[in-house]
C-alpha cells in the first residue's frame, strides 16, 4: 500500500495529518504501508518512508518548472523532470496494491508529477486513487497560473485508470462538474477528528470508551446514579431498548453501584443486570466490575449526548448541575428537586414515565437542540468510525465495494 503526497506526515499540515491517520489505520489493519514524499523526516511508527526528493513541491527543479509553466512555457526541463519522476515512482507503483495520491492530481504545484502519475495510472488501471482535498482549477488565486492545453488541463479532467475520492460532497460535485465525470464515480470519504483528544479525555476514559464502543452510540445516554429502586434505572434501560427498536444505535451507561445502606439494593442490581443483558447497548458499570473515578466520570459526561434521570424521588439533583457544567442536555422526571435545578432548561417526563415516553422525550430534545446535533455529527466523524466505515473499505482490496461507500444510507440498507 502506497500513500503519496509532496510531504510526509511529519510536516505540519491538514493533508499530511489525514495521510498519517490513514497510514496508521492501514498498518493496524495488516497492510504493509509505504509513504512516498519529497520532504519530511519520518512516517508513522511501522510505516516505511520512501523519499523521492523531486516529489516535493518545493524542490528547486519543481519550482523552476512551476515558474515556467505559470508563464505558459513548457520546457525541455519539464519533460526531463516528468521522465525522472516516472522512473523513480514506477517500481513503487508496480509493487503496490493501491496507490493513494493525496491532493496532487487536482493541484498545479507539480504538473510534472501529475504527468508521471498519469502514465503510471495508465500502466496499472484502477490502482491509483486520487484523494481530493482541494481543486486548484476552481481557486481564483491560481487563475493567472493556468493556461489552456497540457499539462495544465490534466488537473481539470478525469485521468484514465484513476479512481477519485473527495473529502466532501461539495468537492465531489465540483470535481465531477469540472472534469465532466459522472458524479457517481466520485466517492465521498470525509475527514475525521480525534474525539478523545478534542474532548480532553484521560487515558483511562479513552480506554473505557474504546472498550465499551461508546463512539458508535447514537445517542449515548448517561445515567449517573446509585442502583436503588427510586432511581428507576429499569425505565432508562427500557428507553434505550425503545430507541434501538426505532433504528437508533442507542447506548446507555449506568455508572453507579448498589446503595450501601439497604440490603434490597443488591437484589435490585441483580434484576437490572439480567434486564440489561437482554438489551444491546446497555452498559451497567457495576455489572462489568468497573468503578469509575471522578476523572472518568468527567470523561463520560464529555462523551454523552444526554443525561437521563427517571427517578421517582430525589432530595437534590447533583447530576443536573454536572450535566450543565458539561453542556449536556438533561431528560429527567418532573419532580420538585430536579425542576428546582433544571428550571425550564431540562426536558421533563412524568415520574412514572415508561421507556417509550422517555425515548420520545430524548428524541425530541436531541432533534431540536442544535448543540446536541453538532455533538452527534462530531461523534459520527470520529476517526475510528470514519476509518472503519469509509476509509478502509475504499483503500483495502476486499474490504467492501468501491461505490457502496459513497452514500451512508446505501451502506445501512446493505446491512439489513
Amino acid at each position: 500500500m502506497v500513500l503519496l503526497h509532496y510531504t510526509s506526515p511529519s510536516v505540519i499540515g491538514g493533508v499530511e495529518q489525514v495521510m498519517g491517520v490513514h497510514a496508521t489505520a492501514l498498518r493496524e489493519a495488516g497492510a504493509e504501508v509505504t509513504v512516498i514524499a519529497g520532504r519530511g523526516r519520518a512516517a508513522p511508527r511501522g510505516v516505511r518512508l520512501a523519499r523521492v526528493p523531486e516529489v516535493s513541491s518545493t524542490h528547486p527543479a519543481v519550482l523552476r518548472d512551476l515558474r515556467s509553466l505559470a508563464r505558459g512555457s513548457v520546457t525541455a526541463e519539464h519533460a526531463a523532470l516528468v521522465h525522472r519522476l516516472t522512473r523513480a515512482l514506477r517500481p513503487h507503483v508496480a509493487r503496490a496494491d493501491r496507490v493513494v495520491v493525496h491532493n496532487v492530481l487536482t493541484m498545479h504545484k507539480s504538473l510534472a508529477l501529475v504527468e508521471a502519475l498519469q502514465t503510471l495510472a495508465a500502466e496499472h488501471p484502477g490502482r491509483v486513487v486520487a484523494w481530493t482535498h482541494d481543486i486548484a482549477w476552481l481557486d481564483p488565486r491560481y487563475e493567472v497560473e493556468r493556461h489552456a492545453g497540457e499539462p495544465w488541463d490534466l488537473i481539470a479532467r478525469a485521468l484514465p485508470g484513476v479512481r477519485y475520492v473527495a473529502v466532501s460532497e461539495e468537492r465531489a460535485s465540483q470535481l465531477a462538474a469540472l472534469s465532466k465525470m459522472d458524479r457517481a464515480r466520485v466517492t465521498v470519504v470525509p475527514n475525521g477528528i480525534d474525539l478523545a483528544e478534542r474532548l480532553g479525555l484521560s487515558a483511562a476514559g479513552a480506554a473505557l470508551a474504546d472498550r465499551l464502543g461508546l463512539a458508535d452510540a447514537d445517542p449515548l445516554l448517561l445515567l449517573p446514579a446509585r442502583l436503588t429502586r427510586r432511581k428507576r434505572v429499569e425505565a432508562a434501560i427500557d428507553a434505550a431498548l425503545a430507541l434501538r427498536r426505532r433504528g437508533r444505535a442507542a447506548m446507555l451507561v449506568v455508572t453507579g453501584s448498589p446503595g450501601p445502606h439497604n440490603v434490597a439494593n443488591s437484589a435490585y442490581a441483580a434484576e437490572l443486570a439480567a434486564r440489561a443483558a437482554r438489551v444491546e447497548g446497555v452498559r451497567l458499570l457495576h455489572a462489568l466490575a468497573i468503578r469509575p473515578t471522578d476523572r472518568v466520570m468527567a470523561d463520560l459526561y464529555a462523551l454523552a449526548d444526554a443525561v437521563v434521570l427517571p427517578s421517582e424521588a430525589e432530595g437534590f439533583g447533583i447530576p443536573v448541575l454536572e450535566a450543565g457544567a458539561h453542556g449536556v442536555p438533561v431528560i429527567c422526571s418532573d419532580i420538585p428537586a430536579l425542576r428546582a435545578i433544571g428550571c425550564d432548561d431540562a426536558t421533563y417526563v412524568p415520574p412514572d414515565a415508561d421507556g417509550e415516553a422517555i425515548a420520545d422525550a430524548i428524541e425530541q430534545r436531541l432533534a431540536t437542540d442544535p448543540v446536541a446535533r453538532l455533538r452527534r455529527r462530531a461523534r459520527e466523524h470520529s476517526w475510528p468510525r470514519i476509518l472503519r466505515e469509509r476509509v478502509l473499505p475504499v483503500i483495502l482490496p476486499g474490504r467492501g465495494s468501491w461505490e457502496g461507500t459513497r452514500d451512508p444510507r446505501r451502506r445501512a440498507e446493505a446491512k439489513k
